[in-house]
């Protein structure tokens, strides 16, 4: 019962953190995502040293993921792009420090910090600017892949009999994907009918169409991004990526959904809004 009840207060504190991220001032929203980035990124790196023949410093990725937040917070807000080059200092630095450092393959050090960030840094930017186009958009993101992950797993439990990938995760079931595709369109349903209820959500312009197909995305690159980082881990040969959370694992364990679906969110709104 212990566990039971550590696990839940873990999941409220995370849960609430990210709600407030996502009704936060601008500025706020840059710092709590900026913080989750970098500690997520030192995470990945603590995890991807254990490979043989990979040894990146864990800090400087973690700073430069930091960085690439606040420099479009910056850009966004005040319409200026030479703090630009402070991000390229340092992604430049991940070439250059290899030159003088007596590792065994330095090439694998430069790739994995280059994977970092376009793994990591880069869809947590697209959260923030998710944010900067509607925290409707950015909420129905997080509460989307939510329904997602609790239907998915409650179909599965309940009915999975077809494996979906059994290499790479045992427990997910073609009918846990569909009871999780299912239960997200409800969902998405739930938030048109509050967006042409409620004034508050009045700056919000998907029609039902544009609502599902935005639950349709987050479903299928939410599940892929759950396999990418399972990947990553058995290729690691680590149950969770961290433990930061009590019940539920590291940072990766957290985010691992968000970061196929953020990007392929921001690219739909760009299109549809």
């Amino acid at each position: 019962m212990n566990n039971f009840w550590i696990r839940t207060l873990s999941g409220i504190a995370y849960v609430a953190l990210i709600v407030f991220a996502v009704f936060a001032n601008h500025w706020i929203t840059a710092l709590i995502f900026s913080v989750l980035a970098a500690l997520t990124i030192y995470e990945f790196h603590k995890n991807t040293n254990k490979l043989e023949n990979v040894n990146v410093n864990p800090i400087i990725p973690a700073i430069a993921s930091f960085m690439l937040l606040w420099i479009f917070a910056f850009a966004l807000m005040y319409h200026i792009n030479l703090p630009l080059a402070i991000y390229f200092v340092f992604y430049l630095y991940f070439f250059v420090f290899e030159i003088f450092r007596n590792k065994t393959n330095p090439i694998n050090n430069i790739a994995y910090s280059v994977l970092g960030q376009l793994y990591i840094a880069l869809p947590f930017l697209f959260l923030y600017l998710i944010q900067y186009k509607g925290e409707t958009y950015l909420l129905a993101l997080f509460v989307l892949i939510w329904a997602n992950d609790s239907f998915a797993y409650l179909a599965g439990s309940t009915f999975g009999k077809h494996k979906m990938c059994e290499r790479i995760s045992p427990k997910k079931t073609w009918e846990g994907f569909a009871g999780g595709l299912m239960g997200t369109l409800v969902i998405a349903f739930v938030f048109w009918q509050l967006t042409v209820t409620f004034s508050c959500f009045a700056g919000t312009r998907l029609n039902i169409t544009e609502w599902l197909i935005f639950a349709i995305l987050v479903v299928i690159f939410g599940t892929l991004g759950d396999l990418l980082e399972s990947v990553m881990k058995r290729t690691i040969g680590v149950k969770d990526s961290g433990t930061i959370m009590p019940g539920h694992g590291g940072f990766l364990d957290r985010f691992d959904s968000l970061l196929l679906a953020a990007p392929i969110v921001f690219i739909y709104l760009a299109f549809v809004t």
